[in-house]
């Protein structure tokens, strides 16, 4: 059930990307230094993805006029939930105060492929959650992790479930049916 190093979609849940094949991963908070670097906020704060990718898309604040592919200099941690970013074109403080609330996101295909087992946070948004005697628990909304594990959203109408990841809980993930199944564990549906 790993998924190690994975992408989330943004704070409530997908994040619409610019086009299609885009997954937003942050957003950018302004300029940092005076050499046109990038202060980024993930979206996953410890996801390492980023530093294996060569390039990124840019779409500004508010929409824009959709997305604008740029090479990937540099990426580099500033603090657990902040980090580096230079792109190529963006050359000065000006350029890259610019870009402030722009989001980024990279392509899907540009993902390194998941081991066996493991999987991207934005492919599990969307999939429905049942327990395993067939009973619906809803949707997969957002994910959070809380350190020792991960936790699924799981919302059907106004109903919320708060699904932690881990093997006594989570039994089957099958992403290309799109559905998740669940042992309801005392109090989890409570």
């Amino acid at each position: 059930m790993g998924d190690a190093d994975r992408l989330t979609p943004g704070p409530c849940g997908p994040a619409p990307s610019a086009a299609p094949g885009l997954i937003r991963v942050g957003l950018i908070g302004g300029a940092h230094g005076l050499q046109g670097a990038l202060r980024i906020r993930l979206d996953n704060p410890d996801s390492a993805t980023l530093a294996t990718l060569r390039r990124v898309f840019v779409t500004p604040a508010g929409g824009g006029i959709g997305a604008r592919e740029y090479g990937l200099l540099r990426v580099a941690r500033i603090s657990r939930m902040t980090t580096r970013m230079m792109l190529e074109g963006v050359g000065d403080a000006t350029a890259a105060e610019a870009l402030r609330g722009a989001v980024i996101s990279v392509a899907s295909g540009d993902l390194p492929a998941p081991t066996p087992g493991e999987y991207y946070h934005y492919e599990a948004v969307g999939c429905a959650v049942e327990t395993l005697d067939g009973q619906r628990i809803g949707v997969i909304e957002e994910i959070f992790a809380t350190g020792a594990n991960d936790v699924w959203v799981v919302r059907d109408g106004a109903r919320e479930v708060l699904v932690p990841v881990i093997d006594n809980v989570v039994k089957s993930i099958d992403l290309a049916a799109r559905l998740m199944r669940i042992e309801a564990v005392p109090g989890l549906l409570d």
